[in-house]
């Protein structure tokens, strides 16, 4: 699949212009959900990416002038993806890093096919993932283990969960997890391991804000099977809900459909 549009750096031209650091995952990436031409959390995602990039030592980039951009691109879109990478600007080879602007890549994509959700089973990943506290919660380029875990599903399979290599439930590969035990709202600790979504983040904000008592918790494989719901979350999808893993099966619970709702209703994600 190609994309529908790109621009590097403001200009529209071939990806490939930025090269040189993109070969050592040097840099960051968002996934923005558009909805009629709306950048949906923009402000958060423009948060985190800016995070990243002082917490990887990338010089700062232009928010407004990247706002600009992705509002360009978004306009016209009822429905679609903008993902934006930044990358460390430099030239020639070698890992040592230089002073240089930060590249940034923006690509729009169309709105992917989603499955509904009972027929979107999930399964847990051989591949597991490595602990590295100054990458963990970053959104950053090297996404190797999830490609490794990724290459292991199967039809019908839409998700896989993966655990860290001292066994702790850290995410799925393109989702963060969430279970619900006794009207308690639980999602991993990711300290060590895994992306912080911006996602996430929200759900846990509207969790709060309504009432809901949400906690952040080190989770076993059987905490998980035992939950009384399961539900992953990314700007894409929202939030889904998990009724099949392995041989666990669940109804689509009342706080899965009421963070869905809320969120929906005050615009974190498209009204699908």
């Amino acid at each position: 699949m190609n994309p529908l549009a790109s621009l590097v750096n403001g200009h529209a031209r071939s990806l490939m212009a930025v090269t040189s650091r993109l070969q050592y995952g040097d840099g960051l990436f968002e996934t923005v959900a558009i909805h009629d031409g709306r950048l949906l959390l923009w402000r958060e995602h423009i948060r985190r990416l800016t995070a990243g990039i002082e917490r990887l030592g990338l010089s700062p980039i232009d928010a407004a002038l990247l706002t600009a951009e992705a509002e360009s691109l978004a306009a016209t879109q009822s429905l679609a993806i903008l993902k934006i990478i930044v990358v460390r600007g430099a030239e020639g080879r070698g890992y040592r890093p230089v002073a240089a602007p930060t590249d940034r890549i923006l690509t729009l994509w169309p709105w992917p096919d989603r499955p509904a959700d009972d027929q979107a089973p999930v399964f847990w990943c051989r591949t597991v993932l490595a602990r590295q506290p100054l990458l963990a919660g970053l959104k950053h380029l090297n996404r190797l283990e999830q490609v490794l875990a990724q290459r292991e599903l199967v039809d019908p399979y839409w998700e896989g969960l993966m655990q860290d290599t001292q066994g702790w439930v850290i995410e799925g590969t393109m989702t963060n997890l969430f279970v619900v035990e006794g009207g308690i709202l639980t999602t991993p600790i990711l300290d060590q391991a895994g992306v912080a979504g911006v996602m996430r983040d929200q759900v846990m904000r509207r969790a709060r804000e309504s009432g809901m008592v949400v906690r952040l918790d080190h989770l076993t494989s059987t905490r998980v099977m035992e939950a009384d719901e399961v539900f992953l979350s990314n700007s894409v999808v929202g939030v889904r809900p998990v009724l099949c893993l392995g041989e666990r099966r669940w109804r689509r619970g009342p706080v899965t459909s009421r963070m869905a709702e809320i969120l929906r209703a005050c615009g974190d994600a498209p009204a699908l």
